[in-house]
């Protein structure tokens, strides 16, 4: 019984993983071509993603604009 509820555990930690907004995932800058830059703060950019309904904030990359880090996913922007 004891292994079922560490599978079930481990289950629920990785779908956690994927399904957190607030995970802090690599990027591509060219990703965001087709979003609205809604304001710029230095490297710090809150994208406004049309086709997918979600706001993301991207931390630039200061060594290569071409990448960064995506530092959040929200799908209100009241959040």
């Amino acid at each position: 019984m004891q292994f079922f509820g560490r599978l079930v555990n481990t289950f629920s930690g990785v779908t956690n993983l994927f399904s957190n907004p607030f995970r802090v995932k690599e990027v591509a800058v060219a990703d965001y071509t087709s979003s609205d830059r809604v304001r710029e703060e230095g490297q710090l950019i809150l994208f406004q993603n049309t086709p997918n309904r979600t706001w993301d904030c991207v931390l630039v990359n200061p060594r290569n604009s071409q990448s960064g880090f995506r530092l959040f996913q929200l799908e209100l922007e009241a959040d």
